[in-house]
């Protein structure tokens, strides 16, 4: 006992401990469960992370070999239909013939403008007087308003519709003056390699590249949706890259038909369609009457406005890429069909369907065109 300087209690009842000792024994033994507990969670992360990016980097090969594929089979189809020396030779002398009927055009929306002039000054005026037009906005503003207080398709009534006639000749006015001279003399100057508005598209629906994970994100971008909406950019920018991709198919293919819809040369009686030519005007006179309630399906084509004409050309465009894209992927199921979300986008009432295809989010899936078969 004098040997061991231990305390005589301890020596004769060795397993009674102080309470101090056996606090600091039990944090000890808690430290080491807590850190082999933290050692396997470790473990278990790291190697759903692993498994994370080995099936990401799967995708991504898929994805890839997918886009090949498309990519492969658009240069297949254009190289089928790619106008020859005579086409070609054709399509100078038509656009010979646009740059002449481009001036008659000009000269024909620019009386349109004045003509529409005293009247746009007028419906201005009585809507400054009741308050609902602002002299420091935009008329597009000042129209917007105005079409939310009197209603839908107010614009094709007093007192808007002035104002709507006026800027329609203007637009017209504008593309015939700014836009599409330039087109034309591109296609005089490289009469080899023009831009051909005649061709056929051929284009198909493309997936979507595999998401990127989000710590790679924040590691990569800096995170800088998170700091201004409170989210990661991988869910803030997947709206926006939606958002563009249908933008920039629709702004092309809106284009293309435009341009070869306003020329008698490209499209013969049909560049003569009053609803292009006379404006809004022909909508209460004209197109109402002829289709009934029916007003937004398109019917009469010939005095259809620009503004249901332009969705059904995106309903007709989406409905013909949508039957190519099925067609492809059926014959190929080992690929990586797109996302739902492209099959759907013409769904609904086509009174917002530019605003629905750009910015609206997926409807329901239609399995039909994403099963293979």
């Amino acid at each position: 006992w004098l040997a061991t300087g231990a305390p005589l209690r301890e020596l004769v009842h060795p397993h009674v401990r102080p309470a101090a000792a056996m606090g600091g024994r039990a944090s000890r033994e808690a430290a080491i469960d807590a850190s082999r507990a933290e050692s396997v969670a470790a473990a278990g992360v790291k190697e759903a992370q692993a498994a994370a990016e080995r099936l990401r980097e799967g995708q991504l090969e898929l994805w890839q070999e997918t886009i090949a594929a498309v990519e492969g089979h658009e240069r297949e189809q254009w190289e089928k239909i790619t106008p020859g020396c005579c086409r070609l030779t054709l399509y100078w002398i038509q656009m010979v013939g646009c740059s002449v009927e481009m001036f008659l055009r000009n000269g024909y929306h620019a009386v349109a403008c004045i003509l529409a002039l005293p009247f746009y000054l007028l419906a201005v005026g009585y809507l400054r007087r009741r308050k609902l037009w602002v002299a420091t906005l935009p008329a597009e503003e000042n129209l917007r308003k105005a079409v939310k207080i009197y209603g839908k398709d107010s614009q094709y009534h007093w007192p808007l519709l002035p104002i709507e006639q006026l800027s329609h000749h203007q637009l017209w006015f504008l593309m015939f003056f700014n836009y599409f001279p330039s087109l034309i003399w591109h296609n005089l100057a490289n009469p080899g390699r023009p831009f051909f508005a005649d061709g056929q598209d051929v284009s198909i629906y493309r997936p979507k590249k595999p998401k990127i994970p989000q710590r790679i994100v924040a590691t990569t971008f800096g995170d800088c949706c998170h700091e201004i909406c409170g989210v990661l950019c991988n869910s803030c920018c997947k709206a926006c890259c939606s958002v563009c991709d249908h933008c920039c198919e629709m702004v092309f293919t809106l284009g293309i038909r435009y341009f070869r819809s306003s020329f008698v040369c490209l499209s013969g009686y049909r560049a003569l369609q009053c609803g292009a030519l006379c404006g809004p005007c022909v909508r209460g006179c004209c197109y109402d009457p002829c289709v009934g309630g029916k007003t937004e399906q398109g019917l009469c084509r010939m005095c259809e406005v620009d503004e249901i004409r332009s969705r059904r050309w995106i309903r007709e465009a989406h409905g013909e890429k949508m039957q190519r894209t099925a067609t492809f992927f059926d014959a190929h199921p080992e690929l990586m069909r797109p996302d739902p979300e492209y099959f759907d986008v013409g769904r609904g009432s086509a009174e917002s369907l530019m605003a629905r295809l750009l910015l609206e989010e997926c409807s329901p899936p239609q399995e039909q065109m994403l099963k293979p078969g």
